[in-house]
């Protein structure tokens, strides 16, 4: 009797050994799990905000076109990936067969579900000439005067747009109050506008496509080299307008920061020939000592803001400089007007050499 009770007891603890035995290896399993799950979040997240080529694109719809063609129409323009996959979408959401017949402006960054919004939405009136090419180093008042020129609005209207635009991106949340405060963030790009176009809806699209180019990837790296957003877009629109070989702008990136890490004047001349408010092709002695804080050869560190809207090679190489050879370059010389080439040098004397044979 007394061993039965014995035997009880000792199949109840070891009974209890294995449950907790068992707890502790679902527990491990699923903190295993949810680890591996976390990671597998971080890099699906990069990979849905990595930069993709995205184009505005005019889409035409026939009157009663089934929403199986239209998902097919869009899967082949490469605005949505998978066209069963929006048609399921449209089959949980319970949206109608068809569409609107009309034009739609649509983006190939957009979600099915925007997709399918704009989609029900009144069909925009594109006029054949309502492209905009903006090029890369613009600036505000370039973009002004271009706009102005081709009679969609006035100069003065878009400037002013520009100084009071209000709709709130996290990019812009932390800018401090300057003039041209949008400087740097209207992505250059081409873009189609509809015939009754705002300053406002054009500044929409530009700083859209802005959010969409400085993705996952970017963001992370700016917190790396510890730089806010602010700081890479003035560094990006320096290189914008200082270089114009493609090879050349991670190596001027390079050297923007050797010249800040040992706290030299950075003395870039597109910088004062934004302060200037003009364009000149040979800067004075008087110009250079202009006293605006936009001239880095008056003041240190970068200047208080942008001083053009740059592209996204040089978004990237202000984030990505080289430096070859591990060599730390401090200064360059333009020694191809045509090409834009440059000679870089680390040495002080060698740079006044090279800069007094090309006569500089």
């Amino acid at each position: 009797m007394r061993t039965n009770w014995l035997i009880d007891i000792l199949q109840f603890l070891l009974g209890m050994f294995v449950n907790v035995g068992l707890l502790l290896i679902v527990a491990y399993l699923v903190y295993i799990f949810a680890l591996r799950g976390f990671a597998f979040g971080e890099d699906f997240s990069a990979k849905m905000t990595e930069e993709k080529p995205s184009v505005e694109i005019e889409f035409v719809l026939e009157e009663d076109t089934p929403a199986a063609e239209v998902a097919m129409m869009l899967e082949e323009r490469g605005v949505i990936s998978n066209q069963y996959l929006f048609r399921l979408e449209l089959f949980l959401k319970d949206s109608s067969k068809f569409y609107k017949a009309g034009t739609y402006i649509l983006d190939q960054n957009m979600s099915n579900t925007q997709v399918n919004v704009t989609l029900r939405a009144r069909p925009e009136e594109i006029l054949p000439d309502n492209m905009i090419t903006i090029p890369e180093g613009y600036t505000i008042r370039d973009i002004a005067t271009y706009l102005e020129a081709r009679e969609l609005m006035t100069a003065e209207e878009f400037i002013e747009a520009c100084e009071n635009y209000s709709v709130a991106y996290h990019f812009l949340a932390e800018l401090p109050d300057r003039p041209n405060r949008l400087e740097g963030y209207l992505f250059p790009d081409t873009y189609f506008i509809t015939s009754n176009a705002t300053p406002e809806d054009i500044i929409g699209k530009m700083l859209s496509r802005f959010d969409e180019i400085f993705n996952y990837e970017y963001r992370i790296r700016a917190r790396e080299l510890g730089m806010s957003i602010d700081e890479v877009i003035t560094k990006a629109s320096i290189i914008e307008r200082e270089v114009r070989m493609h090879s050349e702008r991670v190596i001027v990136s390079g050297v923007i920061d050797n010249r800040l890490k040992r706290g030299m004047l950075l003395q870039m001349d597109a910088t004062v020939q934004y302060a200037l408010d003009k364009r000149k092709e040979r800067l004075t002695l008087e110009d250079l000592e202009i006293n605006s804080p936009y001239n880095t050869y008056v003041y240190t560190g970068l200047p208080i803001g942008p001083i053009a809207n740059p592209g996204a090679e040089c978004i990237r190489a202000a984030l990505f400089p080289e430096f070859p050879g591990d060599r730390e370059y401090l200064y360059y010389v333009l020694t191809d007007a045509e090409t834009g080439e440059h000679y870089f040098t680390h040495d002080y004397d060698d740079f006044l050499r090279v800069k007094a044979n090309y006569g500089q």
